[in-house]
């Protein structure tokens, strides 16, 4: 684990860093106008790319057998995660896909709650079932989404937590920052590689003017979003680390709005705050 000497970026700039680079993923995406498997393999591979260059540059060495595994199974929950999510920006609008798939804190909180690992489940799970309406009425059509892409969002959401919560477990045994995030990224690239053969998706060629935004993708939510993400991890529970995916929906819905012309509807506004009033309401009391 971390000691104070060894900080590199103090745990709440890290937060806020996270915040700001994750935001710019779905407008980013919508920009981009792929699949969701090409776009979250261009930002998996990117981003396995760059920290591999990190991990050389600072002389870490590869995690042992036992933490490179349970990384590696990490990482195939933040490629379904990805793949998912990023898919269901095509079926919905960033305001509701962004809004459904931060209900993955409630879904930690509700593993954490079966688990006993709470100590006030009542309130927990009244922070459960906001979260669930606000999902509900995201996956409306006056919200702007459709079933399919709900579906979508939502699979990916339950993704999220699982890659959280193996996440929090292995950085607080020890591993690097940068080693964890290696091979996390790394397996769900290849991951996603291995599935674009499988299934014909030619991520290798994209539409030209479709490029500078996926390498965006790859640079700025992957390394500056969740990286960040991962370094927290180190210092707050995984309850407490997601609580940054609260206000997502409102950055990347803004974005949204600014750069796509994108206005969230009324409906959607309300799923949102249910959603994020459930979210923070299990986080507080986890």
């Amino acid at each position: 684990m971390f000691t104070r000497s060894k900080l590199v970026v103090p745990p709440p700039l890290a937060l806020l860093l996270a915040l700001l680079g994750i935001s710019s993923a779905a407008p980013l995406a919508r920009l981009a106008n792929v699949d969701g498997v090409t776009a979250a393999t261009w930002r998996l591979s990117i981003g396995a790319i760059v920290t591999f260059l990190l991990l050389v540059a600072k002389r870490q060495r590869m995690p042992g057998f036992s933490d490179l595994t349970k990384a590696a199974t990490s990482g195939l929950f933040l490629a379904a995660h990805l793949a998912l999510w990023l898919e269901s920006l095509r079926h919905m609008s960033v305001a509701s896909s962004t809004g459904i798939v931060v209900s993955y804190p409630v879904i930690t909180a509700l593993y954490e709650v079966l688990r006993g690992e709470v100590k006030k489940p009542g309130k927990v799970l009244f922070g459960v079932v906001l979260g669930f309406l606000g999902v509900l009425v995201l996956s409306t059509p006056w919200a702007g989404a459709t079933l399919y892409g709900a579906l979508l969002s939502f699979s990916a959401a339950v993704m999220a937590s699982a890659y959280f919560i193996f996440g929090r477990r292995l950085r607080v045994s020890g591993l690097t920052t940068l080693q964890y995030t290696l091979v996390a990224y790394g397996s769900a690239a290849l991951a996603l590689l291995l599935l674009s053969l499988i299934f014909g998706v030619a991520f290798w060629e994209p539409p030209r003017k479709s490029i500078p935004y996926l390498v965006m993708l790859g640079l700025i939510p992957m390394l500056l979003g969740h990286s960040m993400l991962n370094y927290a991890l180190a210092f707050y529970p995984a309850s407490v680390v997601t609580i940054v995916a609260l206000l997502e929906p409102y950055g990347a819905s803004l974005l949204a709005w600014l750069v796509l012309g994108e206005e969230p509807k009324v409906l959607t506004v309300l799923g949102m705050v249910l959603s994020v009033s459930g979210a923070w309401t299990t986080i507080r009391n986890t």
